[in-house]
């Protein structure tokens, strides 16, 4: 492998074509590097919905996953890298640990349906965007989880609906005529 002896800003679309040869990707070197032009540091960018969505488009799911774990093993090998061009460990891309800690927004389906953003994340941005498994996920500052607000916004719902359920069962009591004046009226299937 190419690895360490030629800096990875330094590759050219063929060194790319040559890594993906010797990873055994060499279907996608006329996709990824001749209509493309990806080169290093575009592979070490690359994510795993910048395989799955407009303009890659992949299709093969086996395909997706292996070069993703081949992309991420660069990625580990040019950490360096990676840390010069502003990615942290938080927003590297591709980066399976990044997304643990995200909660799941928006669904971005790749394939013909809305997006949401672009891959990636704004670097150093509090509200940093990502992509992972066609998931789009914003992380942003919140004071409450949004469950919280909903299980408050219920308990109010509930304690307005027991009042005035309560208000209408006492006035619809008190209303309620006489059975020795008025009886009520018959019932025409459980009279018979």
């Amino acid at each position: 492998m190419m690895g360490s002896q030629f800096n990875i800003r330094r590759w050219s679309s063929k060194h790319v074509a040559k890594w993906l040869k010797e990873e055994g990707f060499s279907d996608y070197v006329d996709l990824l590097c001749n209509k493309h032009r990806l080169d290093g540091v575009a592979l070490l960018t690359l994510t795993e919905y910048d395989l799955r969505c407009p303009p890659l488009e992949l299709k093969v799911l086996g395909d997706i996953k292996r070069l993703m774990v081949s992309i991420r093993k660069l990625q580990k090998q040019h950490k360096d890298v990676l840390t010069e061009m502003g990615y942290t460990s938080d927003d590297c891309p591709g980066n399976v640990a990044c997304a643990t800690n995200s909660s799941q927004g928006k669904d971005c389906q790749c394939n013909g349906v809305e997006h949401f953003g672009d891959s990636g994340g704004s670097i150093g941005d509090t509200n940093s965007e990502q992509f992972q498994n066609g998931k789009y996920n914003k992380h942003q500052t919140r004071r409450l989880d949004p469950e919280y607000w909903k299980t408050i916004l219920s308990s109010i719902y509930v304690f307005i609906v027991f009042g005035f359920t309560s208000i209408v069962m006492v006035i619809v009591h008190e209303r309620v005529p006489d059975m020795q004046t008025y009886p009520p009226l018959p019932d025409i299937f459980l009279d018979r």
